[in-house]
């Protein structure tokens, strides 16, 4: 994500007032935010719960269109799975889809084996599968649930399978973010044929990314937000297979940033824009001022594609009538200062169309061996010519420098994004977990055809 263009959207300010009023005057035409529902669950004992949950294709409606999609629970996007650090939760999944599929709990810091977060688990057709999700502490925030059965990952997604994965914990009770209007917001894009199908892929969508016109949140075009509060928390989800949703508000305020793909920062960052990429998850607080109405603006930006980039609204936010603002956190969460210098190990990883360091994904083949506690120092490359973002399961990493140069603050991700001829330093403790699992570029039809790559960690 970035971080600049302040000074441009200044420029903005003044539209945030009666002029900007005057012209979102039809705003309360505009369909509401839908809520996600919640995933069914159970409390079996105290600190382990049962969800229920399906893969089933159903009609929804999709900008005023009946649908026909696939979905988790018969709704789009998903229903939300609450958890809480500590717990341990069992997930029911029933496959009533006409082919295989099976669930990555994408961002979770749980074994890459079992019945955790394996993706090497196939569910076939009419089959349930119990996972289990031992949830540890320290790693509440936003996550994603989707399906990654490799080779059917870019399709199935498309279809319309995703949904949002919320881990609680104490420090959402720390002032600042106590009382604050928590909305998650799931950013993907669609497109339809005539009879309300999802468009199938083309020859050119594998090699640059499917991409749709309709750009949703929560399934709903240009929805309006109408805040309970002061302080609005979002919860951003780019669960899109191919789009970047470069973002930033319309009167040019900052956006708050306090999370990146799901865990907290130091402290607040006052950031112009963020540009989430596929997968992609980033936390901000927004203040709307009582009376200026703002919009969410996804603004354009060029991944090195044929794809067209425009500015458009994707959302509406209408402030409370009388609420205020809090005041912002002045502390979020300790993150450790990793050192290059106590790298045990130091790979170099090459992305470019359809490889990893210049092969195609070979499920039997081991790419990296690691070693249960050692730090290591990847340097990773984009030697091809376009944007390629690169996700790392089962474990986080640090951003240290970008072509030499130190990013702006630290954090913890599990995506990061990669233009052509950058060069990333991530440094990866391969921490708490042992079992094979993979990293791979996001554009899920780039990963499908073979832009992946198979890590094994033993003690």
């Amino acid at each position: 994500m970035t971080i600049d263009r302040r000074s441009a959207l200044g420029l903005l300010r003044g539209l945030a007032t009666a002029p900007l009023l005057t012209r979102r005057a039809g705003a309360s035409q505009s369909p509401d935010l839908p809520e996600i529902p919640l995933a069914p669950l159970r409390r079996l004992e105290p600190g382990l719960i049962e969800i229920d949950l399906d893969a089933r294709p159903a009609h929804v409606m999709v900008d005023g269109r009946r649908a026909r999609l696939w979905t988790y629970g018969g709704s789009f996007p998903g229903p939300l799975v609450r958890l809480s650090e500590g717990e341990t939760a069992r997930l029911r999944f029933t496959n009533r889809l006409p082919e295989a599929t099976n669930l990555h709990f994408h961002g979770l810091h749980v074994p890459p084996t079992g019945r955790a977060d394996n993706i090497w688990l196939h569910i076939p057709p009419g089959e349930t599968l119990v996972y289990e999700l031992e949830v540890p502490r320290g790693i509440a925030g936003t996550y994603w649930y989707h399906p990654h059965a490799h080779g059917t990952i870019a399709r199935q997604l498309w279809a319309g399978l995703a949904g949002p994965l919320i881990v609680e914990g104490p420090l959402e009770a720390m002032p600042g973010l106590a009382g604050a209007d928590e909305r998650i917001a799931v950013l993907k894009d669609l497109a339809l044929d005539e009879r309300g199908r999802p468009t199938p892929h083309r020859v050119h969508d594998w090699h640059e990314g499917k991409q749709g016109d309709l750009l949703l949140v929560n399934g709903a075009v240009q929805p309006q937000l109408r805040a309970r509060a002061g302080t609005l928390r979002l919860r951003l989800i780019n669960a899109s297979n191919a789009r970047y949703f470069r973002l930033a508000l319309s009167d040019g305020e900052p956006l708050h940033l306090i999370a990146t793909d799901g865990h907290y920062i130091e402290k607040p960052v006052d950031v112009a824009e963020v540009l989430l990429v596929p997968g992609e998850r980033a936390d901000v607080l927004v203040q709307p001022e009582p009376g200026r109405i703002l919009e969410l603006r996804d603004l354009p930006y060029d991944r090195r594609t044929t794809h067209h980039s425009m500015e458009r609204t994707l959302m509406t936010i209408l402030p409370a009538a009388h609420a205020t603002g809090r005041e912002l956190p002045q502390r979020l969460d300790a993150v450790p200062a990793l050192r290059a210098k106590n790298a045990a190990v130091r790979r170099h990883i090459t992305m470019a169309m359809f490889f990893m360091n210049g092969r195609p994904f070979d499920p039997r083949r081991i790419d990296a061996r690691g070693r249960l506690g050692d730090l290591e120092l990847w340097q990773v490359e984009n030697v091809g010519t376009m944007d390629h973002p690169f996700h790392l399961h089962t474990w986080y990493f640090q951003v240290i420098a970008r072509n030499g140069r130190p990013e702006p603050f630290r954090a913890w991700r599990d995506m990061v994004n990669l233009k052509p001829g950058e060069r990333l330093e991530l440094l990866v403790p391969l921490s708490n977990y042992t079992g094979r699992t993979v990293y791979h570029c996001h554009v899920s039809e780039h990963g499908d055809k073979g832009m992946m790559a198979l890590i094994e960690v033993t003690a």
